[in-house]
């Protein structure tokens, strides 16, 4: 059993990430490619980085919520969630091992979000960045690495260096102008946040004799079909007074569709040039009209209350719900299981994770499973020396010294396993679909373009996929031109 005690305090520091995820649902929030969390030590970069001799120097990195540690603190004990495990202590001494090895001080500054938005816009346009570093979010973090307000670390490290080769640290996003602009820490946790599997009732497909679609998967046989099927069979007037009651299916519907995309291997605008009017995308567009218009197997969509995320998100917790988006933010959110023993709320029933059934043009092993989000960070244009600020950064992140099996330690990332279920055995499954799904990551910019998709027009039956195609088709290339200008 793992040791809740300790972690209790850690689930507090950690909800400070998860909420950052609910809270930015607006940007639909978060990572690179592939990290195993059994892998290896990480290599150190294969140059000796260049320290500094003279005066002190000052790096400041620009976020918008606090984080820990840096050069202000003097005690492992001035983050308030410190519990006494060896990660608090690992971190906190690392900021001597910086201080000694590169002759700087280097501190978090809270900027709010929009701040950090602003200083970028404003302050590295000027040539003068506020901060050596910045934490952003891709809805404004690419545009920034876009328009030329991030450094090109392609310019300013030698091609051996980690980021380039093995990437067992650190990684980049590429946006396919050649340029290594976004960077990102390796580490599970990275890899698992921003993903969306689709979560299941175990006893509902149980007590509907249905097998374990994650099985199903395993064989290939996880499909679209197969997946209708099932939510044919779980759609039902359960108290027999006439009405349906219980469903297929329930999920909010950029989630839905968005999960659709990826599972049959379509794009709406991952390149200058928009995919929206793809046979693909346009398969995706018909299955989901046809869950809720055809095959009737979809809880009818909140179209009045104004908050259609939070109420098409929750309505699995009434127990009526087969299949549904779920993420770990989600599940803490709602207190589905008493993870930290102070919720006092549970589901009645288990919940399992599994990959998305794939599409007619889909395929089970080269399908994406999470669109890029999350924490990236950008080195501004014109900042002094950006090769120290990159190594000052890569060792920020590498404060468990190469070993993996320390980062990636299953009692630090307790929190991600405890949200997901009440048994230890079903904690761990869970955990392996969101690290499978993370780790196949896809650039695609649908949902940060501007462009108001109406979606309930689609779901309602009002709007065919086609006429939603040419509808908006143009005004995706439009905004890609504008994008990518």
């Amino acid at each position: 059993m793992k040791n809740l005690k300790k972690v209790i305090a850690l689930c507090l520091s950690v909800m400070m990430v998860v909420s950052m995820f609910g809270c930015s649902k607006k940007a639909e929030k978060d990572t690179p490619a592939s990290s195993e969390v059994t892998e290896s030590a990480t290599e150190a970069p294969t140059t000796e980085p260049v320290r500094n001799t003279g005066e002190k120097r000052t790096i400041n990195i620009g976020t918008w919520w606090i984080q820990y540690y840096d050069s202000s603190h003097k005690s492992v004990e001035d983050d308030p969630s410190y519990s006494g495990l060896d990660v608090a202590h690992l971190k906190f001494d690392n900021v001597k091992k910086i201080h000694d090895k590169y002759n700087v001080d280097f501190f978090w500054k809270n900027l709010t979000y929009a701040g950090v938005q602003e200083s970028i816009n404003n302050s590295i346009l000027a040539g003068t960045p506020d901060c050596d570093i910045y934490l952003v979010e891709l809805s404004f973090g690419i545009p920034a690495a876009l328009n030329g307000l991030a450094t090109d670390l392609k310019t300013v490290l030698p091609a051996d260096n980690d980021l380039f080769t093995t990437q067992k640290n650190i990684t980049y996003l590429d946006l396919g102008d050649g340029k290594a602009t976004l960077l990102k820490r390796v580490e599970a946790a990275s890899t698992i946040e921003a993903t969306y599997p689709l979560g299941f009732n175990m006893q509902m497909l149980e007590d509907n004799n249905l097998e374990d679609p994650r099985k199903l998967y395993e064989r290939g046989e996880w499909t679209w079909d197969k997946f209708i099927e099932y939510c044919k069979v779980l759609t039902k007037d359960s108290d027999g007074d006439g009405q349906t009651d219980q469903y297929g299916y329930c999920g909010f519907q950029n989630e839905t569709f968005e999960q659709l995309l990826m599972s049959n291997g379509a794009h709406i605008a991952s390149t200058k040039k928009e995919e929206l009017s793809s046979a693909a995308t346009g398969e995706a567009l018909q299955m989901m009209s046809d869950m809720y218009n055809v095959y009737n197997v979809a809880y009818p969509y909140d179209f009045e209350s104004g908050d259609d995320a939070t109420t098409m998100r929750g309505q699995y917790r009434e127990g009526n719900i087969g299949f549904f988006p779920i993420a770990a933010w989600i599940a803490a959110d709602k207190a589905d299981y008493d993870y930290s023993g102070a919720n006092g709320s549970t589901l009645a029933f288990d919940t399992a994770y599994v990959q998305w059934p794939v599409g007619p043009s889909g395929n089970k092993d080269t399908n994406a499973g999470k669109v890029s989000a999350g924490e990236y960070y950008i080195i501004p244009a014109g900042v002094k020396d950006p090769e120290t600020v990159y190594n000052v950064l890569y060792d920020m992140w590498n404060w468990y010294d190469g070993d993996t099996s320390v980062r990636d330690d299953e009692e630090t990332l307790y929190w991600w396993y405890a949200v997901t279920a009440s048994d230890e055995t079903l904690q761990n499954e869970n955990f392996s679909i969101m690290e499978d799904v993370g780790s196949r990551e896809t650039f695609e910019l649908w949902n940060q373009l501007g462009v108001s998709y109406d979606l309930h027009s689609l779901i309602k039956g009002e709007t065919t996929p086609a006429q939603f195609q040419e509808t908006y088709k143009q005004q995706v290339q439009d905004a890609l031109d504008a994008y990518f200008k």
